[in-house]
C-alpha cells in the first residue's frame, strides 16, 4: 500500500510539472471558469470503507473547462498530512431547471447551471486522527459581486471524517435541497436549507465563508493543498453573515430555514455550514458553497391581500363579523375570493375589494386568486380573525369625602356573560384598597389619597380585549391656616392677611382681628390698626359640601403695633433767587431718635439744624425722615422755590437826540458790577470802550464826536456771580437820532 501511494504521488507530481510547463509554453489559461459551487458528504460502509459523494455545479454557458474527467480527491489525516489520493470518473451532468415561485416573471435566457454528482466507494488507510477529504478548482468568474477579484478565487470542497475516538463509522450530514438559482431583488426568499443525518446526530446551521482554492495560474491543484484552508476574500463591507451588503440573510440554527431579501442585482457567493454534534461534541462540519443570482425581476402580475391589521378600517380583531377587504394586487383583470368558511361554497366574490360578513366568529384563511385559470396567475392567502364586537365602559360614581369613602362600580358595555368566558379587570389607579379587582361589579373600593383617581376597566373575551378609562374624585379633608407679612408694624398699620386654608369645595370665612371692632368674611382681607397694642387674630372656616367641616384657628399675639414718631421741620425762607439760594432747615419732629434731611437735589444731612445752598433754580420738595427707638418712621415734606436770574439785560436801540428819554446805551445787570464795554462800527473798528461800574455809551466816539445813525456791534466782558469767572457776550444795537 505504501509503495502504491509512492507511485501515485510521483505520477501526480509529474502531471503537475507538465501542466505548468504547457501553461508557460503555449500561454494557455487553464481554468474552470464560472464555477457555481458544490458540497461533499460521505456514508460509512464499515471496515474503513466509505462512499464519497461530491456535487459540483458550473455555469452551462461558460467557455471554461468542462467537468473533470477524473475528479481528484486528496486525503489528509487529522494532522493535515497527505495519506491517500483517489479520483472519481465523470458521471455525466444534468442541467438544473430554473424555477421561480411566480409564473408571471419573465426570466432572462442567460441563466444555465448544470450539476454533476461524483460518487465512489473507497477504502481509507487507518488513521487514529481521522480524515480530511479535499477537492479544489478555480475559478468563480469575474462577475461575482461580493468577492474581491473573483476571477482569481476558486473553491475548496472539504469534509471531515472524525476519529473513532469521537465517532465510530460516522456518516456525515447532507443537504436536502439545492437553493433556487435566481432571486428577485426586493422579494423575500424563504427556503428550507436543512440537512439529514443517517446517524441521527444533532445538527446546527450557520452562515459561513466558502473556502478558496486554486488560482488562474494553478486552476486545478492536484493533489489539493493541505488544510487548513483560507476563506474567500470578501469585497469591502461584505461578510459571511451579510453576503448581500444591501439586503438581509439569516438562517435558523435549529431548523435550517433560510430567509433572504436581496436589494440589489448581482451574483453573490454564499456559504452554509451544518455542524454535526454527538453527545454535545462537534464531530464533523459539512460546508455548501453556492451562488445566488439576483435580478431586477419584471413581475407582470402579483396577488396581494392586505393583512387584517393593516386595513384602513381595522380597530381590533373584535369589531364584528363584517370585513371590508382591501386588494393591493396588480396586473390582473379577474379576481376570485374565497373567504375560507368551511362547509359552504357561497363564501366567494369576484369583486376587486369585496365586503363580506362571516356567519360566525372564528379564524379563516382568505384566498385571493388573480386571473384564475390563466397561464399567468397568482394567489395570496391571509389569515383573518373575526369576533363579535365587544365594548367596555362604566359611569363614574359621584365624588366622596376621603373620610369613610367607599365606592361601588358597575360595569357597562357589550360583551358575553362571565359564564361564556368573559374575564374582567379593574385597575383602580394604585391608591386604593383593593388595588385591582376581577369582579364584574366591584363594591367597597376605598381610596387612600384624595384628588382625581384614574380607573381602567378591561373586558377580555378569547382574543378580544377592550378597555375604558375614566376618573372619580375624592375630596380631601379641609385644612386651616393663615399668615401675615413678617415686618415691623407701626401705627397706623394696614394689615394684609393671607388665607392658607385648603378645601376641594367652597370655603366660607369669618375673621376676628382682635381689637374688638374689626371682622371680615373675605378670604384675604385688609384691616387698618390705628392704636398701639398687641392683638390676637382668629379665623374660622367651614364647608357645606365635599368634606363638610368647621375649623377655627386662634393665633395669639400675632399683631403688635408700635407707636410712630411725628415728622416735622421748618425751612426759611421758602423763596429765593438763584444768586441767594441758601435755606435754613430746622428739625421739629416729635419722639424721634434719628432724623435725615433730604434736600431733593441728591444731597442729605443728619444735622437737626443745617444751611443748604441750591445751585440750580427750580421748585424743590425737600423732606425729613424721622425714626424712633422701635424703628418706626415718619416723613414730612415741604416746597421751596428758587427763582432763576437773568444776569444782564442789554437794549437793542437808543436815541441820543438830547431829549430826556433813551439817550444812552446802558446794559443793566441783576447786581451792579464793574464790567468792560466795547463798541464797534460795521467795519469792525473799535470806536468806544469803557471799563467801569455801570459802564454805558452815549453815542459818541472816544473823541466826543457823535456817531452817525446806524447799527453798531457791542461786546461786554463781566464777572459771573456764581463762579467768579469772566463771561463775554455780544450783540447789535441801533443808534437813531
Amino acid at each position: 500500500m505504501v509503495g502504491q501511494f509512492f507511485f501515485n504521488t510521483l505520477d501526480i507530481a509529474l502531471k503537475y510539472l507538465i501542466t505548468i510547463a504547457l501553461s508557460f509554453l503555449f500561454g494557455v489559461t487553464l481554468n474552470a471558469s464560472h464555477i457555481v459551487g458544490g458540497d461533499m458528504y460521505y456514508d460509512c460502509l464499515g471496515g474503513n470503507q466509505y462512499r464519497i459523494t461530491l456535487k459540483v455545479y458550473r455555469d452551462c454557458l461558460s467557455d471554461g473547462a468542462a467537468y473533470d474527467p477524473n475528479l481528484p480527491v486528496t486525503v489528509f489525516n487529522g494532522d493535515n498530512v497527505q495519506i491517500d489520493y483517489f479520483t472519481i470518473p465523470f458521471p455525466g451532468s444534468v442541467t438544473l431547471e430554473v424555477l421561480l415561485d411566480n409564473p408571471c416573471i419573465t426570466l432572462p435566457s442567460d441563466i444555465c447551471v448544470e450539476e454533476a454528482i461524483y460518487t465512489k466507494v473507497v477504502t481509507l488507510p487507518p488513521s487514529a486522527s481521522g480524515y480530511i477529504l479535499s477537492y479544489q478548482r478555480c475559478c468563480r468568474g469575474p462577475a461575482v459581486t461580493n468577492l474581491y477579484d473573483p476571477g482569481e478565487q476558486g473553491l475548496t470542497l472539504q469534509i471531515d471524517i472524525p476519529p473513532t475516538a469521537l465517532a465510530v463509522c460516522n456518516s456525515s450530514a447532507r443537504f436536502t435541497n439545492y437553493p433556487p438559482l435566481v432571486l428577485c431583488a426586493g422579494q423575500e426568499l424563504i427556503f428550507d436549507h436543512s440537512a439529514t443525518d443517517p446517524d441521527g446526530d444533532n445538527l446546527v446551521y450557520e452562515l459561513c465563508a466558502p473556502f478558496s482554492g486554486g488560482t488562474s495560474l494553478f486552476p486545478a491543484p492536484d493533489p489539493a493543498s493541505p488544510p487548513p484552508y483560507d476563506p474567500v476574500v470578501w469585497a469591502a463591507g461584505i461578510t459571511e453573515l451579510d453576503p448581500f451588503g444591501a439586503g438581509t440573510m439569516d438562517i435558523d440554527p435549529v431548523t435550517g430555514l433560510l430567509t433572504a431579501v436581496p436589494e440589489a442585482p448581482g451574483l453573490y457567493a454564499v456559504g452554509v455550514c451544518v455542524k454535526e454534534y454527538r453527545a454535545g461534541v462537534l464531530i464533523s462540519t459539512s460546508r455548501r458553497d453556492f451562488l445566488f443570482k439576483v435580478l431586477n425581476c419584471d413581475i407582470e402580475l402579483e396577488a396581494e391581500v392586505v393583512p387584517q391589521d393593516e386595513l384602513v378600517t381595522f380597530v381590533s380583531f373584535c369589531q364584528g363579523l363584517e370585513i371590508q377587504f382591501e386588494n393591493e394586487s396588480y396586473g390582473g383583470d379577474f379576481y376570485k375570493w374565497d373567504f375560507g368558511v368551511p362547509g359552504i361554497n357561497t363564501d366567494v366574490s369576484t369583486e376587486f375589494e369585496p365586503t363580506y360578513t362571516f356567519p360566525y366568529p372564528g379564524t379563516f384563511e382568505v384566498m385571493l386568486v388573480v386571473n384564475p385559470g390563466w397561464p399567468c396567475t397568482d394567489t395570496s392567502i391571509e389569515t383573518f380573525i373575526v369576533q363579535d364586537a365587544i365594548s367596555a365602559s362604566f359611569t363614574p360614581p359621584d365624588p366622596q369625602c376621603i373620610v369613610g369613602n367607599s365606592f361601588d362600580f358597575m360595569a357597562e358595555g357589550v360583551y358575553p356573560t362571565p359564564a361564556e368566558g368573559t374575564i374582567f379587570e379593574w385597575d383602580f389607579g394604585g391608591s386604593s384598597i383593593p388595588l385591582v379587582s376581577d369582579a364584574e361589579d366591584p363594591t367597597g373600593v376605598v381610596f387612600t389619597s384624595s384628588g382625581w383617581q384614574t380607573i381602567t376597566f378591561t373586558v377580555n373575551y378569547e382574543i378580544c380585549s377592550e378597555s375604558y378609562t375614566d376618573q372619580v374624585f375624592v375630596f380631601a379633608e379641609p385644612t386651616i391656616n393663615f399668615g401675615i407679612s413678617d415686618e415691623l408694624k407701626c401705627a397706623p398699620y394696614l394689615a394684609q392677611f393671607m388665607d392658607l386654608s385648603f378645601a376641594h369645595t367652597e370655603i366660607f370665612y369669618e375673621w376676628d382681628f382682635g381689637d374688638g371692632i374689626g371682622t371680615s368674611n373675605e378670604a384675604n382681607p385688609e384691616y387698618l390698626y390705628t392704636d398701639v397694642g398687641v392683638y390676637d387674630v382668629t379665623l374660622t372656616i367651614w364647608t357645606d359640601s365635599g368634606c363638610i367641616d368647621t375649623l377655627t384657628l386662634l393665633r395669639e399675639n400675632l399683631i403688635e403695633i408700635f407707636p410712630a414718631p411725628t415728622a416735622a421741620f421748618t425751612v426759611t425762607p421758602d423763596v429765593q433767587d438763584e444768586y441767594h439760594a441758601d435755606f435754613f432747615f430746622t428739625d421739629m419732629s416729635i419722639d424721634g431718635v434719628e432724623h435725615w434731611f433730604y434736600f431733593a437735589d441728591g444731597s442729605f444731612s443728619k444735622l437737626d439744624e443745617v444751611w443748604h445752598n441750591y445751585t440750580e433754580p427750580g421748585v424743590y420738595y425737600p423732606w425729613i425722615i424721622v425714626e424712633n427707638e422701635y424703628g418706626c418712621r415718619d416723613r414730612a415734606q415741604q416746597m421751596i422755590t428758587i427763582i432763576p436770574v437773568i444776569p444782564v439785560l442789554v437794549p437793542n436801540a437808543f436815541t441820543p437826540d438830547g431829549n430826556s428819554y433813551n439817550n444812552i446805551f446802558q446794559p443793566i445787570f441783576y447786581e451792579s458790577q464793574v464790567f468792560q464795554l466795547f463798541i464797534y462800527d460795521r467795519w469792525g473798528e473799535l470806536i468806544y470802550a469803557e471799563h467801569a461800574m455801570d459802564a454805558s455809551w452815549n453815542g459818541a466816539y472816544n473823541n466826543g464826536q457823535l456817531a452817525q445813525d446806524g447799527i453798531y456791534i457791542w461786546k461786554i466782558i463781566y464777572t459771573d456771580y456764581k463762579s467768579g469767572l469772566p463771561v463775554e457776550i455780544g450783540g447789535h444795537v441801533t443808534l437813531l437820532k
